[in-house]
């Protein structure tokens, strides 16, 4: 049996370790706080910065782990595979390197423009403030991206989180101190979605797509924010993705793997996510990650038909094959229920209570993400608390069933309540529709 190490603690992270455990892996984890899913079916289990490379590893080479897997991105950005490949542990991830495509969205575009990869919005990269208000003038209807990482909440959109030219500057003024360079990019209008591929340096695997709910509100409403809840359909397309968009999709991201290789002199080997937006152009790149996406990590994993643990050594070994990669032809809803306050101002060190048997008894599938558990009892922590799951031919029977579920948590949170209902697809069907795409 292969000793498995992940490294994070957050629902992407309960999908994962779900998915090995399945898989006959006997799983290590290594978390800044305790997770109790996570922690009920790890063999051993570390608490610490997941920033502690020297820590993990050292927890890693006590236990005799086989390799080693990171859910959250920024251990990748940091370098995390690099330190393990360095010392003899395998990893599923990519290296610090070619993991820039994430680390810096500035780099990611000058890849694209470089190597002609024709899927990206007008941009420019500013690196003072003067640079940032002729970006503005130039480009007129934008949004305003730091460079590195903010867990999905750092980019800002003309008309929607600010409405003039003088609030746009005051925003770059608060993060360029801290992220050196702003991409400003034109705003596209159409409707996002999500393709996650496994990579081992030469085959590229697509997983179903997927399509994430951002803001905080019902209707597309409030804060940007890591992910309210997403979903899939049976199709393993999206009710307003067609087959043709999905192979350009994943044209896009073979070239970006190519490009990478070329410039970096280096394999790619991992998962990597390209977040789209399908605009009259086409689909274009609003951001590439080098990782599962969180909620979607939980769709396509919940659908993962083969073994996750081979799937995993076939990327170190770089033995991938699309014929041996299977996924139910389910759709699936995902729901995460959130602290009061959330994103902006959350309630933390909340008790939450879980009737964890009556979720069961209706299908659903519980994540625990950002709960620590501490004596017994589930506490916030100002993240996302907990994820559910529902499967179900349709995507409007699975939102109902995940939303029954949410009958069984209680606590000081809350959560979006149109996530996969007719009304929201029809919604975005009609949006596509208007700009001409459909």
């Amino acid at each position: 049996m292969y000793k498995v190490l992940l490294i994070g603690e957050g629902g992407r992270e309960a999908a994962i370790a779900k998915s090995l455990h399945e898989s006959g892996a006997k799983l290590y984890s290594f978390m800044s706080f305790k997770n109790a899913g996570i922690a009920r079916i790890s063999e051993k289990f570390y608490i610490g910065s997941l920033l502690d490379f020297e820590s993990a590893y050292k927890f890693a080479k006590e236990n005799n782990v086989d390799f080693a897997i990171s859910g959250p991105e920024a251990p990748l950005v940091h370098g995390i595979a690099d330190y393990f490949e360095d010392r003899g542990i395998p990893f599923v991830g990519p290296r610090r390197e070619v993991a820039m495509i994430e680390g810096s969205k500035s780099f990611a575009r000058e890849l694209m423009r470089k190597y002609k990869i024709n899927a990206y919005p007008e941009f420019k990269i500013a690196l003072s403030l003067e640079e940032c208000e002729k970006a503005i003038e130039e480009i007129k209807d934008y949004v305003i991206k730091p460079d590195g990482l903010t867990g999905g909440k750092g980019v800002k959109v003309l008309g929607e989180h600010f409405f003039n030219k003088e609030e746009a500057i005051k925003y770059c003024e608060q993060i360029l101190p801290l992220h050196k360079k702003i991409v400003i990019e034109e705003r596209v209008e159409g409707e996002e979605f999500v393709l996650q591929c496994f990579y081992d340096g030469k085959t590229l695997v697509p997983m179903p797509l997927v399509q994430d709910h951002k803001r905080a509100l019902d209707d597309d409403k409030g804060e940007n924010t890591g992910g309210m809840g997403s979903i899939s359909h049976k199709s393993h397309l999206l009710p307003f993705i067609s087959e043709a968009v999905l192979d350009r999709s994943l044209r896009i991201l073979k070239e970006t793997m190519l490009a990478l290789e070329k410039e970096k002199g280096l394999k790619y080997k991992g998962i990597i996510y390209g977040q789209f937006m399908l605009t009259r152009k086409g689909p274009l790149i609003i951001e590439y990650n080098v990782r599962f996406g969180d909620p979607e990590a939980i769709n396509v994993l919940s659908l993962l038909r083969s073994n996750f643990l081979e799937i995993c050594y076939d990327i170190i070994e770089g033995n991938l094959s699309e014929k041996k990669i299977d996924f139910e032809k389910l759709s699936t809803v995902c729901v995460y229920l959130v602290p009061r306050g959330y994103p902006s101002n959350p309630m933390k060190d909340m008790i939450v209570e879980v009737q964890e048997d009556k979720i069961k008894e209706l299908g659903v599938e519980l994540y625990y993400a950002s709960l620590k558990e501490v004596g017994n009892k589930l506490y916030t922590t100002g993240s996302r608390s907990l994820a559910l799951l529902a499967k179900s031919e349709e995507i409007q029977e699975a939102s109902k069933l995940c939303y029954k579920a949410t009958a069984y948590v209680k606590g000081e949170l809350f959560y979006r309540r149109d996530i996969g209902t007719e009304k929201l697809i029809n919604k975005r069907i009609e949006n596509l529709k208007r700009l001409g795409i459909l």
